[in-house]
């Protein structure tokens, strides 16, 4: 009961934070409510891989039988030999968050459709700690997602070990009515904690899902519009429209004319903007909330690579027109 106090002690400040709105109460939401997933993840891991020494000593033990003549179950030896890890795969699911969730999903611990929605949202949680980016476009719809996604996490927790300390918070008090309980209802404990959770924060999915995808239209618009910049106002040759796309994917450090850049094949066309814009406005038409988010990471990895690239462009280009207004006005 302590360790499961510790993640809803951690929920329900996130839950607070979320109630007081702002994108500063929001931003330390969203820092909880990935430190108690990563949590719950860490301990379900360790519960999941902590027969490993056992059933290595369990291989070693059927290796020497089939080398000594002994007959052994093929079956059983492939099946010891699936669930072992190297040491490398130990390493890194220790580390890596991405690979904790991976685990969990082949094991069938965690829904597959969860998977991709936890990456996603955990790498946002990197860039707001590690970068100061805050998306604050989107940063409640993304909270809500991922406080959702929370519970969703731990309905699948299993408390292995339970005690209960002289001074249970009220935090994990008001969802046992003040009651301390007995085994099979700690066991449970936790699917209750976040199905309550999940009414009281709420998740409004058509909300969410509209603000998803204005915030991808709001940036696929920006890019076109940064084309179009780089078009109009880069020295030179005249451009035409299709010229920018190519040449903030060109390698210009081989000086090649203009010509050349228009012969050469790039990762995107013309025709990626037009399907990213397909893929966007189809997102208005899902209503499973993992297949959303995994559907809008898909768009959005697919594109912030592009652009970055046309972002440094179009700042590049609008330091030239700059430095040439200033000299003109002579400073």
């Amino acid at each position: 009961m302590e360790r499961l106090e510790l993640i809803v002690v951690q929920l329900e400040e996130a839950k607070r934070m979320i109630e007081k709105g702002r994108v500063p109460n929001l931003r330390l939401a969203y820092l909880l409510i990935d430190s108690v997933t990563e949590l719950i993840l860490h301990r379900t891991v360790q519960t999941e891989l902590r027969h490993q020494g056992m059933l290595k000593e369990l291989l070693s033990a059927y290796q020497q039988s089939a080398a000594y003549g002994i007959p052994v179950d093929e079956e059983k030896v492939a099946s010891v030999e699936a669930q072992i890890l190297s040491k490398s795969d130990l390493k890194g699911i220790d580390r890596n968050f991405d690979a904790k969730v991976g685990l969990l999903v082949r094991r069938n611990l965690l829904d597959k459709g969860l998977g991709p929605v936890l990456e996603k949202l955990h790498k946002y949680r990197n860039e707001m700690y590690h970068r100061d980016k805050l998306r604050p476009e989107i940063i409640r719809p993304a909270t809500l997602i991922y406080f959702d996604s929370a519970c969703t996490v731990l309905e699948s927790y299993r408390q292995t070990i339970i005690t209960y300390p002289s001074d249970l918070g009220s935090e994990v008090c008001r969802f046992t009515e003040g009651r301390r309980p007995g085994f099979g209802e700690a066991t449970d404990l936790p699917k209750k904690i976040a199905a309550q959770l999940r009414r009281e924060v709420g998740l409004d999915l058509p909300q969410v899902r509209s603000a998803l995808a204005a915030y991808l239209d709001a940036r696929l618009d920006e890019m076109v519009d940064g084309l179009e910049f780089i078009e109009d106002n880069l020295a030179g040759p005249p451009l035409v429209r299709g010229d920018a796309l190519r040449l903030v994917q060109a390698n210009l450090a081989a000086n090649p004319t203009l010509e050349q850049v228009r012969g050469r094949k790039y990762q995107h066309s013309k025709a990626d903007l037009e399907q990213w814009r397909t893929r966007i406005a189809a997102l208005e038409s899902i209503d499973d909330k993992h297949a959303l988010v995994s559907d809008y990471a898909a768009i959005e990895d697919s594109f912030e690579l592009l652009e970055e690239k046309i972002k440094d462009a179009v700042f590049q280009v609008d330091r030239e027109v700059q430095l040439q207004i200033d000299f003109a006005r002579g400073k």
